[in-house]
């Protein structure tokens, strides 16, 4: 049986509705709930503001969320897969309804709230702008892995007894999902070759970094048939290089394991980036909204060999700009030997020195044999391919092999199952002291979510000499939030400070090192409480 609910916001608790409850096709929006309270009987639901989930009639695990009273779903206006597309209630479709199904991606950072994810693009549904008001409209756009309570619903029962939405299971890591460390996605058949791979990135905030790469690192379907030239552990590498206010293709394959190399070059490796820019920056930054597809070329007439990388690159509005490339490892020129008599110019790649993929992993690092420090942004990781792939924690061979390079990048958990089109977020926290109010308390977000906590407080006079430490309430025991959000409370041994010309500061530290500061006067109150602060991330 069908549990009738309300789907509302994590963000203030206003729920999805249809305005007026029309019937005809109407634009949705989130709106605090109209439910009436009875003492007889279960909470009675405004019909605009009702809705059941139900299983997907036209095959797949998917669901549809339909509202009783008009019969019609939600759904994306237009079919469209464009970021920022409108939420619309219209009739339910019979066939070709990718724009009506929806997954229920739980919020991997403990909360009770779910994503509410569309399988076809990726795209979750929002609060517009991540607006509180009253009627503000509703859209897909990217998931965000912080600062995303206005992508996040929960349901609110007519009963007090029921399931919860449907929710996907997620794919939990044996260690944190940053830097290098992140998820091998291979298929089920894990001896298949993998073909029409495409890597999309979309930038919520700013990126920025001085260098980093984006990485696609894949090995060779294991166990390979016998007799198969790429048999043997070759390892291959196509991703993107962002250098010198520039993004630039490259490619790298090379044999692993102990020499002499086994695979089927003769030489241990090759490495050679396009000398074409895809696009200029500035000031090292990959702005918000900028989307790059990146694709790994196969060869369907050589066996799926893979052979290089294209990518292509367009603006916040879906316009192409820059210039599109494609980079080719065919005719690379090898090295001939390791070690101090490395001669770079060796004989150039033949597709028969190279072969199929069965597994890959994507990362955001530094540039070969570096690390990139970012000091802002978000984003989305979003990886097709044929056949269906799922999320592993180790390579299939076991000469699988990720790469060296770092960063401190993190990533989001996926789910469990095998898809065609995996979406993950990535990016960086963005820490900050927002306010301090009543006895010192200190308040702020964008720490880790979870995250064990320390802190620092001191008060320094504004005659001069050296910051007196001051006592953090329960500091021993200071945790963020599921969202990342802190409060801190100061307890000044002193307190006739409050009445001295000085300055009080505190930082609060995640366990991974980011950080955030806020320093107040303390011999000004209420309107006249000036706040300052500072923040930094992980190296």
């Amino acid at each position: 049986m069908t549990i009738p609910i309300m789907i509302n916001s994590r963000l203030n608790g206003n729920v999805i509705e249809i305005p007026g409850n029309s019937t005809q096709p109407a634009a949705l929006d989130a709106f605090p709930p109209k439910a009436h309270l009875s003492l007889t009987g279960p909470v009675q639901l405004a019909a605009e503001q009702t809705w059941e989930v139900l299983p997907n009639p036209d095959g797949p695990n998917h669901f549809i969320i339909k509202n009783p009273a008009t019969g019609n779903c939600i759904e994306i206006k237009d079919n469209s897969t464009a970021r920022g597309a409108a939420l619309q209630a219209n009739t339910q479709k019979a066939e070709d309804n990718q724009s009506q199904l929806w997954d229920f991606i739980p919020d991997p950072f403990g909360s009770s709230y779910c994503f509410i994810q569309n399988p076809q693009t990726g795209y979750v549904i929002e609060i517009q702008d991540g607006s509180t008001k009253s009627g503000a409209l509703l859209a897909v756009n990217p998931r965000r892995l912080f600062n995303n309570s206005f992508q996040l619903w929960s349901d609110v029962q007519q009963v007090s007894v029921g399931p919860p939405f449907p929710a996907l299971t997620l794919a939990q890591p044996t260690a944190d999902l940053k830097s290098a460390g992140q998820y091998v996605l291979s298929p089920a058949d894990q001896t298949k070759n993998l073909t029409d791979i495409t890597v999309t990135l979309d930038i919520i905030e700013d990126l920025v970094a001085e260098s980093f790469s984006v990485q696609i690192n894949g090995n060779p379907p294991y166990p390979a048939p016998k007799g198969a030239a790429w048999q043997t552990t070759l390892w291959m590498q196509f991703g993107l290089i962002m250098q010198n206010n520039g993004l630039f293709l490259f490619t790298q394959v090379y044999p692993i394991g102990k020499p002499p190399f086994a695979g089927p070059l003769e030489t241990p490796s090759v490495q050679e980036s396009s000398p074409n820019s895809m696009l200029q920056l500035e000031n090292n930054t990959l702005p918000a909204g900028t989307k790059i597809v990146l694709t790994v070329t196969t060869d369907s007439n050589h066996g799926d060999f893979v052979t290089g990388v294209s990518g292509k690159v367009f603006d916040k509005a879906g316009s192409p700009i820059g210039t599109p490339d494609s980079w080719p490892l065919v005719g690379q020129p090898t090295w001939t030997s390791n070690g101090p008599k490395a001669q770079p110019n060796g004989p150039p790649v033949t597709e028969a020195d190279l072969g199929p993929w069965g597994a890959f992993q994507v990362v955001l690092v530094g540039p070969p044999g570096g690390h990139a420090h970012f000091t802002s942004g978000l984003g989305t990781i979003t990886v097709t391919c044929t056949p269906d792939l799922s999320a592993q924690l180790s390579w299939p061979s076991p000469s699988g092999s990720g790469t060296g390079e770092t960063s401190n990048c993190y990533y989001g958990k996926v789910q469990v199952g095998d898809f065609h089109l995996i979406a993950q977020p990535f990016g960086l926290p963005a820490p900050k002291v927002k306010s301090v109010t009543g006895d010192w308390t200190f308040a702020g977000t964008g720490l880790l979510p979870n995250s064990k906590l320390a802190a620092k407080a001191s008060w320094t006079a504004s005659a001069g000499g050296d910051p007196e430490l001051v006592n953090v309430y329960n500091s021993h025991g200071l945790a963020a939030q599921n969202d990342g959000s802190f409060s801190v409370m100061v307890e000044p041994a002193d307190t006739s400070i409050e009445y001295k010309p000085g300055s009080l500061a505190l930082t609060i530290t995640d366990s991974d090192k980011n950080w955030a500061s806020g320093i107040v006067p303390t011999d000004t109150t209420g309107a006249h409480l000036s706040l300052t602060t500072k923040s930094g991330l992980a190296t």
